[in-house]
């Protein structure tokens, strides 16, 4: 999650939607009193490699940091990060600030983001079958609709950049906020096999599952299969 002051932006951070990417992109060109949250420590470790400015001013007034990295999440005086759902950035920031600024947040198609996060957290080529994982229920966790809408279901950003026409999206963000056109590096875009497709994978059972739980992302996008 990013707020970018001068040029009165915030990122609301979604799941598996390239968020990373973008974060790391748009940190590039923050200035020293935008908030940045953390990320993961590999991804740190990219941001510093594509010259991203790191986390700051997203812990608590007098706290101090440890020797470990803040975690993403929610923690010990973690005041903004990962993941943020809008209806607390705008707690946070307060509603005159969450208002004025230009509020965007990335989207996918539930069934894209299923799989990438089936892929991110089964790594290897001995991951469990697609079955089992939406068994478990893990599936649900790349929903991000609670992230964007207040509690009675409405949108409280004001642009949604769709995956599938990401550059697109991010040209006329860029165009609109006056920032430098946004070089994205590749994060975590190892972890899913080349060329693999949803409609291959997903039974009609698991299509069914995801599409009961990612109803509302379905209807208000009308994404279909």
């Amino acid at each position: 999650m990013l707020v970018m002051h001068d040029v009165g932006l915030i990122f609301v951070r979604t799941r598996k939607t390239a968020g990373t990417s973008v974060e790391i992109a748009l940190s590039r060109h923050a200035s020293p009193r935008d908030i940045i949250t953390s990320l993961s420590p590999r991804d740190e470790a990219l941001r510093a490699r594509q010259g991203g400015r790191a986390p700051q001013h997203h812990l608590r007034p007098g706290h101090t940091p440890g020797a470990e990295p803040v975690p993403p999440g929610p923690g010990p005086g973690v005041r903004y990060y990962n993941h943020m759902p809008a209806t607390e950035i705008r707690e946070q920031l307060g509603p005159h600030t969450y208002h004025r600024y230009l509020t965007v947040c990335l989207e996918r198609s539930p069934y894209e983001k299923v799989l990438s996060l089936y892929f991110h957290r089964h790594r290897t080529t001995l991951r469990i079958p697609i079955e089992e994982f939406i068994d478990t229920g893990e599936f649900r966790d790349a929903l991000n609709w609670p992230l964007y809408t207040d509690h009675s279901g409405t949108v409280m950003v004001d642009q949604i950049i769709r995956h599938e026409h990401l550059q697109a999206g991010l040209d006329a963000l860029t165009a609109r906020t006056g920032l430098p056109t946004l070089a994205l590096p590749r994060a975590k875009a190892q972890f899913r096999p080349p060329g693999t497709g949803y409609r291959d994978l997903l039974t009609p059972t698991a299509r069914k599952a995801v599409e009961e739980a990612y109803a509302a992302e379905f209807t208000y996008h009308r994404y279909t299969w």
